[in-house]
């Protein structure tokens, strides 16, 4: 799979599913596909709110 946006941007990464977690960060998949190196990889998106406060104070940190 490609990972698109946030850290993880442009990085090949296995596993799949709907849901992604890449150094503590959150991708979801998209219907996207893109070619990369012959072989065909879905799309990822980072989402940039699993990164927010949850106003948990010491507890706050991405999901």
């Amino acid at each position: 799979m490609l990972l698109r946006g946030g850290p993880g941007d442009g990085h090949v990464v296995r596993g799949g599913g709907e849901n992604v977690l890449w150094q503590a960060r959150l991708y979801e998949a998209t219907s996207e596909v893109t070619l990369r190196h012959g072989h065909d990889l879905r799309v990822y998106q980072h989402r940039p709110d699993c990164c927010e406060q949850h106003g948990r104070g010491s507890e706050d940190k991405c999901e």
